[in-house]
């Protein structure tokens, strides 16, 4: 008798704990994610751009200018400059741009690329830079971190490389 109220215990046991493992996730679920939100962990601007410097708007579309991301120690990229353009569905057929990337009223570069009615097709462009500053690409789609012309969702991601030889941040 001994021995079954043993093993019915032991099998009471084993359900709890399986019970507990299965349901502990859920409840700690909201205490991990207001822990990592107060922690003040941020992606990294290498790989989320940065942040906004200004907005342009044009016609039915915004063009997002970002501050420059300079790589930290040990970090293999280009300095470069993000433009964003969205919403990519409201882009013209072919675009064209001038942009001020540094915020002094003067032209940095001119990007091109046309938008394939294919959201998921290859997007591909050209980038001109109109000063020393900045680096020209041609004919780039998502090759590098520093250097892309790349659709991401809704928007149109542009990478333009600053010329290192210009100076530093």
């Amino acid at each position: 008798m001994r021995k079954r109220i043993v093993a019915v215990l032991a099998h009471v046991g084993a359900a709890l704990t399986l019970v507990i493992a299965i349901c502990v996730p859920f409840f700690l679920f909201g205490a991990f994610t207001k822990a990592v939100a107060h922690a003040g962990l941020h992606v990294d601007a290498t790989y989320s751009g940065g942040t906004v410097a200004r907005t342009i708007e044009r016609n039915g579309y915004q063009i997002a200018v970002y501050q420059p991301v300079w790589p930290r120690a040990l970090q293999r990229i280009e300095p470069f400059v993000q433009i964003v353009f969205k919403p990519a569905e409201a882009l013209p057929a072919r675009v064209s741009e001038e942009i001020d990337l540094d915020g002094d009223g003067q032209p940095d570069v001119r990007v091109s690329f046309v938008v394939p009615a294919d959201p998921h097709a290859p997007l591909r462009g050209d980038v001109t830079a109109l000063n020393s500053k900045y680096l020209s690409l041609v004919n780039v789609g998502g090759d590098s971190f520093s250097r892309l012309v790349v659709r991401v969702d809704n928007q149109v991601i542009v990478r333009v490389p600053l010329n290192g030889a210009s100076g530093s941040h």
